[in-house]
């Protein structure tokens, strides 16, 4: 069978759960990160370490690249990026501690390495298939937000490096469709503003093979789980807000902010919860509402805007997660606290059997090798 290539950083774990689930489909898969996730399952290797110096980490780069040309089979590019890092309008974070002077070496150096990775896929289109899949901020430009996020700014403020006119997310957009051969979307408010054919991929995720209820327990306080990776986009302002206003009015609730832990950490915790709140901005839920579904615990997120088309009618009518903004958060958080255990057992049934049908990670595995074999066999390479 072919090989497959999954870099260069993996969120949220995907790059790693297809590729662990494409070896089991007889595939040489392989999942390679340009840095350690905290949040994620492990990567096959990590291309910057705590004590290796940045050439060093420069020179693996270069390697990455040279691999990912030479390999034939498939590439599969994830977090909307090249190998190569790419430098926006805006000042990059990891720009700022560097003079004006090293700031145009660095942009020189990623401008050479970008054009240099960007032409050598091309060259061996005969024996190459180049995947790839986007997953949030790495597409998303201001018009994916809803309206009123589109007014108060807190759109240009997710993506400020691009500036109002979304100028930078565009340009590597540009580069990456004119470089893959099919691109997919983990978010369906990105389908808004990716190139045409780009597809709906839901994520795949371990939790639904050891998905079962937790025993409800009784406690004193009803504990509210809130995960924010990132404070603007999750609402968690928000979430803060109305949890203490509950509280002041005599409700026994109790937050718990879920925030810097590794994922096994973050599992533990997740476990002690009555309820969880994923996000109130973007539209759609991330990894983490799955690995709380999965343990039979009640999800809510913001679940509106145009994205919506994009995404399965069945999955939208089978979804378990519980759509709330700012607006109707308090008044749905009282409606669970008061559910019952059969209400709740009903709530969660529904949850991991959702799980099993849209986020199985073998089946989404078997769906994108099935695409591999696509193009590949359309350019008479063998799948064998």
């Amino acid at each position: 069978m072919f090989s497959v290539l999954h870099c260069p950083e993996q969120v949220g774990g995907n790059p790693a759960v297809l590729s662990k689930f494409e070896k089991e489909l007889g595939l040489s898969s392989i999942c390679i990160s340009e840095k350690f996730n905290l949040y994620a399952a492990d990567s096959d290797q990590v291309l910057q370490t705590k004590n290796r110096p940045t050439w060093l980490t420069e020179l693996y780069r270069m390697r990455l690249i040279l691999k990912a040309f030479t390999q034939p089979g498939v590439v599969h590019l994830n977090n909307g990026r090249f190998i190569t890092p790419f430098f926006g309008n805006g000042l990059h974070p990891r720009e700022a501690s560097y003079s004006n002077f090293a700031r145009k070496l660095i942009r020189l150096y990623a401008l050479i390495m970008l054009n240099t990775e960007k032409a050598l896929y091309p060259r061996r289109r005969n024996q190459k298939a180049v995947f790839v899949t986007f997953q949030g901020s790495d597409a998303r430009e201001t018009k994916c937000f809803i309206e009123k996020y589109q007014r108060n700014g807190l759109a240009q403020t997710v993506i400020g490096r691009s500036g109002q006119s979304n100028h930078s997310i565009r340009q590597k957009k540009i580069l990456l469709s004119e470089t893959a051969d099919k691109i997919y979307s983990l978010n369906p408010d990105l389908l808004e503003v990716l190139p045409q054919g780009a597809e709906f991929l839901p994520y795949a995720t371990e939790s639904t093979l050891g998905a079962k209820v937790l025993p409800f327990i009784d406690r004193e306080e009803f504990v509210v789980g809130h995960a924010p990776t990132h404070r603007i986009v999750k609402g968690t302002t928000d979430v803060i807000n109305v949890v203490e206003k509950l509280r002041s009015k005599g409700h026994k609730i109790r937050l718990e902010l879920i925030e810097g832990l590794c994922r096994n950490e973050a599992q533990k915790k997740f476990e002690g919860i009555d309820l969880f709140i994923d996000q109130l901005v973007i539209g759609w839920y991330g990894v983490v509402s799955l690995e709380v579904l999965a343990l039979g615990k009640p999800v809510i997120c913001f679940l509106d805007g145009k994205g919506m088309r994009f995404v399965p009618k069945a999955m939208l009518d089978e979804s378990p997660m519980v759509n709330a903004d700012s607006n109707t958060l308090k008044n749905e958080i009282l409606r669970i606290m008061k559910m019952n255990h059969m209400q709740r057992s009903r709530l969660a049934e529904q949850g991991i059997s959702y799980l099993k049908k849209w986020h199985d990670p073998k089946q989404i595995s078997q769906r994108v090798v099935n695409d591999y074999k696509s193009v590949l066999a359309g350019r008479h390479i063998s799948c064998v």
